[in-house]
């Protein structure tokens, strides 16, 4: 609670009791127990003096009994007393003409209201009267400050109280129950009973039924009776008789309250009803619960004030006896009691306010009491001083001694102070988050919330508002609306508010990147600025009230309000454009803080994508927690890819996530194809510790490896993934640098890069496929030329030799005089063959195939392959077989071959020892493989090139009877052949001859009576026609109109021209008898794709 009034008795000892009073303007008036009137005038409080009345007049015989009731129609000049039963009008400036109201007596309550209501359109000011008397109510209409009418309505209960909710409803209640009124129509509803039971009910939300207020309706339909309406309140009352009894000690009582509401109240519960008499849910989902059942209500701008009879004094000893008071104020909005006064020893009878509620008075038997409110400046000091910020935030809205431009400003701080509570005394995290975005605060403020580890720079020095991250004691704010939590509580809830805070900054993450997709680049923030110190501002505003307890105004003079100013909203809410970079940068860096405490897992799918983390901070706290593999992402995500090759590394000789060289591997195909550089310079490492690995392995001869072979890749698989990859950027990478990497490392790595270039990516590159040679007679070279050969490298080196051979074959890209000049002397003399063909120098290639390689199989099919392009080649292998010796250039393998009689040859005893001997064999075997040569190729061994190759004294084999049969037939067949395409020749150019004479002969008729088929009209000369030769009708030629043959269906005939027997036309003859005609037929005619013979055309 705090102090909002301050009670002061104007008036005591009165020698009279007091009945009623009212209260206008600048005027307090008081109505005795004799019926006498006292007329007071009031001076507000001022600087040098406090507020007082005076006494003005006194209307002794106002009345000729006790005045029960006083009412003020200000704007009719109307004061309305109620007195002996009797409703009398007194005029207002005057006090006299009274004029007494016949058909109220018998009255004991009454009721006004003045407001604006459109009557035909046209807004007018309505004053009306209420006056319950003898079963009836009586309504008393002025219009513009005139009398209009009177209107009286049947009652079929006792009225103990009614206020009007609106211009045209009045609202009533008997001792059980409330109702409307509906004026003019004098239409009855219920609305619900009037017992504690039933009130508690209806603002619960489970009241409803034909006649209770959820119903959705004011009253019942048109034509309902009051006996519909009292057949409902007997069925309410039966319920509340059995809940309260029939008896009851309090009578309802209804107060009315700002915003047009009416406050409904039985004993200590009271209900809010809006205009239309409809309960205020939204505003006031509770009952408002009053600590003592009220005699009186009224209101203030925030405040409804109730004045109740005083328990009386207790014990000294009973320690937990309430307080005694009999004046209780509580917030409207909010209902919280705010505070309560004891106004002396003297009950107060009434309470109630003049001016539009800036006056509220207590009136007691003998004693007239101001509550003067305290200044407003001080209330809400008083509530952010209690922690009571939804009561300072409700103050705020309320009162009406605040300048509408300051109440958004003002209630805007006061939310931010409240958001800052929740978030560091209440442990209420996501309220406090979702306040702050509420009020478009920037990130920052939610982030300086926390302990220094999550907020770093942001964080604030304070001892008592801070999460808990030791054991220090705080005290807690005394009267808060929720006591704070102790502090090992709020340790116990640090989690959530992390998870919220978590959520609050992935949700405005979401929010920046959207405004960085839309192209912003600053947006807008509410920023808390503090504000300087000014004393000046402080005096002249008075945020310390003075003694008297007087409002603090400037000037009355100029109908203005005075500016607040507040301690502890000494800092202003400005909105400022903010870079999305920057905050982007906070808000990032911050969510990683709150991932590395409470959810780890999340860094990931947080560095692995675009962000904003600032990189210096992030890697620290990486490093800290031994977050490898996020701070990588982190590296990737930066441009940072060195450094994270660093790190992969540095870590890859430790035993961790990173332990291996494959982090490193898989790391380097996320690289683009622009840093070529740093991935070579980088992949060596893997490269050299795979070939390490395999060397030793080798040499211990140990085939199992070791448990950590997948953290090792060997250097096939790392070639493989980086540069053998199907990614795009693997295939831009420039290959003649990857080749000249890898020749480094192993020529294996580079012939299995160069497979998979020339096999998947179809490269043509010359120098590519010379590097490919290169690198096979590497391999071979080490094979063959190790020191202690082996027979794994025997095998392997037979394996290369056939790959390389393969290739030499197939690739017609490599440069043959670069192969040739890279091939070694003494060997590898099927690879230089095959080299040697692509050079054309078959002659050659032969030689080393026959006496090199000592293989006359190979040189066969040397030559089967070569044939097609180099028709003589058997030629050339027949002569180097008949020659017998090898050229001196020519390395004679097959000499050696004889003597050591790898070579079969016939009919010989004894193995030849001396080079006569060996010649001899040499001849036979040769001779014997022409023979074989004759027979199966003799279609590629013309005989003109053939025997004069022949020696004299060669045999006559069967090989040479084939060969010399075959090419007979072959003759004989190429003769038959040629006579055959002669006579067709012959016969074909006869029937064109024919032909032509027939066509050449045959000619049509147009005479003058000739007419056209088709349209029956005569074809002039000058007409344009199409013959239709007689082999398409079956009959002779006939000539038609050429439009007339455009227009038909039947075939299309030739097409010819009187003067022009040599024209061109498709199938039909177009005949015309001048030139224009003529033009215009032959240009048709050009369009057919087959000439035609032309057909004579002869004039009779």
């Amino acid at each position: 609670m705090h102090h909002a009034f301050t009670a002061r008795a104007l008036l005591k000892q009165l020698p009279v009791r007091i009945e009623s009073a009212a209260a206008y303007g600048d005027r307090l008036l008081l109505g005795t127990a004799t019926g006498a009137l006292l007329v007071y005038q009031v001076s507000e409080a001022s600087s040098d003096r406090p507020a007082a009345v005076t006494l003005l007049e006194t209307k002794k015989a106002f009345a000729r009994r006790s005045i029960e009731q006083l009412g003020v129609i200000k704007e009719a000049g109307v004061l309305v007393c109620l007195a002996d039963g009797l409703v009398t009008l007194h005029d207002l400036h005057t006090l006299s003409s009274a004029t007494p109201l016949n058909n109220t007596k018998g009255a004991h309550v009454l009721a006004l209201h003045t407001g604006v209501d459109h009557i035909d359109g046209i807004p007018t000011l309505v004053s009306k009267l209420a006056v319950y008397a003898k079963r009836k109510v009586v309504v008393l209409e002025w219009r513009d400050a005139e009398f209009y009418k009177s209107f009286d309505y049947a009652s079929t209960e006792k009225i103990v109280a009614m206020q009007f909710s609106a211009p045209g409803l009045l609202v009533l209640s008997t001792a059980r129950e409330f109702l409307t009124l509906q004026l003019p129509r004098g239409q009855w509803d219920d609305l619900f009973p009037a017992d504690t039971a039933s009130l508690r009910t209806v603002v619960g939300g489970i009241a409803t039924g034909s006649h209770g207020i959820d119903s959705g309706r004011v009253g019942s339909e048109v034509g309902g009776t009051a006996q519909t309406a009292a057949a409902g309140g007997g069925m309410w009352a039966s319920w509340a008789l059995s809940l309260s009894g029939p008896a009851a000690d309090m009578q309802p009582t209804i107060a009315r309250m700002p915003g047009e509401k009416l406050l409904l109240c039985h004993k200590d519960i009271g209900v809010f009803i809006n205009a239309a008499a409809k309960l205020c849910r939204n505003e006031h989902s509770e009952p408002m619960m009053f600590t003592r059942a009220p005699t009186g209500l009224t209101y203030t701008s925030s405040y409804a004030i109730a004045v109740s009879h005083d328990t009386g004094p207790h014990a000294p000893s009973d320690k937990h006896a309430s307080p005694r008071f009999n004046v209780e104020i509580r917030n409207i909005a909010t209902q919280a009691l705010v505070q309560t006064l004891l106004l002396g020893e003297e009950e107060p009878a009434q309470v109630l306010n003049g001016g539009g509620g800036k006056q509220v008075w207590a009136i007691g038997p003998h004693t007239v009491w101001r509550l003067l409110p305290a200044p407003i400046q001080q209330q809400v000091e008083a509530v952010l001083a209690a922690e009571h910020y939804d009561e300072a935030i409700s103050l705020v809205a309320q009162s009406d001694n605040i300048l509408e431009s300051e109440k958004d400003e003002l209630s805007a701080k006061i939310r931010w102070l409240r958001a800052r509570w929740l978030f560091r005394a209440q442990g209420r995290y996501e309220d406090a988050l979702a306040e702050l975005s509420a009020l478009e605060a920037t990130p920052t403020e939610a982030i300086s919330l926390c302990p220094e580890r999550i907020s770093g720079d942001l964080a604030e020095d304070s001892s008592d508002d801070e999460l808990p991250e030791d054991d220090a004691d705080t005290t807690a704010a005394a009267n808060v609306e929720t006591a704070p939590r102790p502090r090992e509580a709020m340790q116990a809830t640090w989690k959530e508010a992390l998870y919220a805070m978590m959520r609050y900054l992935t949700e405005h993450r979401r929010w920046l990147q959207q405004a960085i997709k839309d192209g912003k680049h600053e947006l807008e923030y509410t920023v808390r600025v503090p504000a300087e110190a000014d004393s000046d501002s402080d005096s002249s505003h008075g945020d310390v009230p003075d003694d008297s307890g007087a409002p603090d105004i400037v000037d009355d003079k100029d109908n203005s309000l005075p500016h607040v100013s507040l301690k502890r909203l000494a800092f202003s809410l400005e909105q400022m454009a903010i870079p999305v970079p920057a905050m982007a940068q906070m808000v990032d860096t911050t969510l990683l803080k709150v991932y590395l405490e409470c959810s780890p897992g999340l860094l990931g799918p947080l560095l692995r994508v675009q962000n904003f983390c600032d990189v210096e901070q992030s890697e620290g706290l990486l490093l800290e927690h031994g977050r490898f593999l996020e701070l990588v992402d982190l590296y990737h995500g930066k441009g940072l890819y060195r450094n994270a090759l660093q790190l992969l590394h540095t870590q890859g000789s430790v035993a961790g996530s990173l332990y291996g060289t494959y982090a490193t591997v898989r790391y380097l195909l996320r690289l683009p194809a622009d840093q070529f550089d740093l991935i070579l310079e980088y992949v060596r490492w893997p490269l050299q510790c795979g070939l390490d690995r395999a060397e030793a392995r080798e040499s211990t001869a140990s085939e199992s490896g070791s448990e950590d072979d997948e953290d090792w890749p060997s250097p096939a698989t790392v070639v493989a993934m980086v540069f053998a990859d199907d990614r795009p950027a693997a295939e831009t990478f420039p290959r003649s640098r990857v080749v000249a990497f890898l020749r480094q490392l192993s020529s294996d790595l580079v012939v299995q890069y160069l497979t998979h270039v020339f096999n998947v990516w179809n490269d043509k590159t010359t120098g590519l496929h010379d590097d490919m040679v290169s690198a096979y007679l590497n391999l071979i070279a080490d094979k063959i030329g190790s020191d202690v050969p082996l027979a794994e490298d025997a095998v392997l080196a037979a394996q290369l030799r056939q790959c390389l051979q393969q290739f030499l074959k197939s690739s017609h890209s490599y440069s043959p005089e670069r192969a040739l000049a890279h091939l070694p002397d003494g060997h590898l003399f099927e690879e230089r063959a095959l080299v040697l063909s692509r050079l054309g120098r078959h002659e050659h290639a032969l030689n080393l195939l026959v006496f090199s390689v000592a293989s006359l199989p190979l040189a066969e099919q040397y030559c089967a392959e070569n044939v097609t392009h180099s028709p003589g080649v058997f030629v050339l292998l027949l002569r180097i077989l008949v020659a017998g010796s090898p050229p001196t250039d020519v390395v004679d393998n097959e000499a050696e071959d004889i003597r050591a009689g790898r070579l079969e040859f016939p009919n010989e005893p004894v193995a030849p020892n001396t080079s006569v001997q060996v010649e001899v064999v040499r001849s036979k075997i040769h001779r014997q493989f022409v023979g074989h040569l004759l027979s199966t190729h003799h279609q590629f061994l013309p005989v003109p090139d053939v025997l004069p190759l022949l020696p004299s004294d060669i045999e006559f084999s069967h090989d040479m009877f084939v060969y010399l049969r075959s090419q007979l037939c072959t003759l004989d067949q190429d003769m038959r052949t040629s006579n055959v395409v002669s006579s067709l020749g012959a016969a074909e150019c006869l029937q064109a001859k024919r032909q032509l004479h027939r066509i050449q002969s045959s000619f049509v008729s147009v005479t003058e009576t000739r007419t056209c088929p088709y349209c029956l009209k005569r074809i002039g000369s000058g007409t344009a026609f199409a013959i239709i030769p007689e082999e398409r009708r079956g009959a002779g030629p006939s000539v038609v109109h050429y439009s007339c043959w455009q227009r038909s269906k039947g075939p299309q005939p030739h097409s010819g021209n009187g003067h022009n027997p040599n024209g061109i036309g498709g199938n039909d003859a177009f005949a015309s008898d001048d030139d224009d005609a003529t033009s215009d037929a032959s240009s048709q005619s050009e369009h057919r794709p087959t000439p035609a013979p032309v057909v004579e055309i002869k004039w009779v």
